[in-house]
C-alpha cells in the first residue's frame, strides 16, 4: 500500500521561488497482516513509515516478534521470511500449517524494539458465490485502446437479508491481481450489493483464453472502515500541493501503529474465457 507520496514539483512565482516550511512526521511501525480460513493467505508484513514527501521502498522491519492467539489461547509464531526470499524481506509466515476457523476472534502481536502493537479481529463467514459468467462488453469492444481484452465477469450470489455483512472483492487475470486503476479498492457492504446480487459486473475486462478468479473476503465492520479511509486517501489529493496532508487510516492496531490487521474468510470462484 502507498504510506508515502512524493513531491510533485516547486511552484514558482515572478522567478522567486516558494519554499514550503514542512515538519517531518515521525516514523511509526506499518504492520499490515491477513489471516483467512483457506491455506497459503496468511501473513504480516512489518515495517517503518516514510515522511509524507518521501519516495521509495519503505523500509522493512526484519527482527520483530509476531505471534496470533486466537480467543481458545491457540498460540500460532511466524517467522520472518522463512524462504530466504531477496523481495520477501519484511514479510512474516507462520511456523506451522494454520488457516482461521469462522466465529473465532483473533489477536496479532508484533513485538518491534521493546514496544508492543496488537490487534483484534474476527472471522466472519462470507457468503458463497453462486456462479461467476462472462458476456462481452460492446463499449470497451469499440474501444480503440481495448487491445483484445473486452469481455467482463459477472459474479451471482444471494446477499442474507437478515445479517449485516462486509466484503473486499479482488479479481485476478491470468494469476495476476489486476485494477482497473491502481489505486482502487473494491469494497462494499449490503447497501451497495442489496440482498440480491444479479450479475455484477467485474471493474476489469479479460480476453479471449483469459483465466478469471474473483476472490471475495469477509470483512468486519472495522475492515471496512479502513479501506473506505484507505480508498479516500488514494483517490484524494487532498486539494492540490497546498491542501492538507492527508490523515492516516483509521485502524484496529494500538500503540501509535499505522495499517491493519484484517481477519476474513474467503469465497473463491475461477473460469476461462472460451
Amino acid at each position: 500500500m502507498a504510506l508515502a507520496a512524493s513531491l510533485m514539483g516547486l511552484l514558482t512565482s515572478c522567478d522567486v521561488p516558494i519554499v514550503l516550511d514542512l515538519n517531518q512526521t515521525p516514523s511509526k511501525i506499518v504492520i499490515e497482516g491477513l489471516l483467512t480460513n483457506q491455506p497459503g493467505y496468511q501473513s504480516v508484513k512489518v515495517s517503518r513509515s516514510v515522511d509524507f514527501y518521501s519516495s521509495g521502498v519503505t523500509p522493512r522491519v526484519t527482527n520483530a516478534t509476531v505471534t496470533v492467539t486466537d480467543d481458545l489461547g491457540n498460540v500460532t509464531l511466524f517467522t520472518h521470511n522463512p524462504g530466504g526470499n531477496a523481495d520477501s524481506a519484511g514479510y512474516y509466515l507462520p511456523n506451522e500449517d494454520f488457516v482461521g476457523a469462522v466465529g473465532r476472534t483473533y489477536t496479532l502481536s508484533v513485538i518491534v524494539d521493546g514496544n508492543t502493537y496488537e490487534a483484534t479481529d474476527e472471522l466472519f463467514a462470507v457468503t458463497p458465490m453462486d456462479s461467476v459468467t462472462y458476456r462481452i462488453n460492446p463499449d470497451e469492444q469499440a474501444d480503440p485502446e481495448t487491445t483484445g481484452k473486452f469481455y467482463e465477469a459477472l459474479l451471482y450470489t444471494k446477499e442474507p437479508p437478515d445479517e449485516t455483512n462486509y466484503y473486499l472483492f479482488k479479481f485476478y487475470r491470468n494469476d495476476s491481481l489486476t485494477f482497473d486503476f491502481d489505486t482502487d479498492i473494491y469494497y462494499s457492504d449490503d447497501v451497495l450489493l442489496a440482498e440480491n446480487i444479479d450479475g455484477i459486473e467485474s471493474p476489469i475486462f479479460y480476453g479471449k483464453d483469459d483465466t478469471g478468479r474473483v476472490e471475495m473476503f469477509s470483512l468486519t465492520r472495522a475492515g471496512f472502515i479502513y479501506y473506505g479511509d484507505l480508498s479516500i486517501i488514494l483517490n484524494n489529493d487532498g486539494g492540490g500541493m497546498f491542501g492538507p496532508i492527508p490523515a492516516t487510516p483509521r485502524t484496529n492496531l494500538s500503540n501509535g501503529a499505522l495499517g491493519f490487521f484484517q481477519v476474513s474468510a474467503i469465497d473463491i470462484n475461477e473460469f476461462l474465457i472460451e
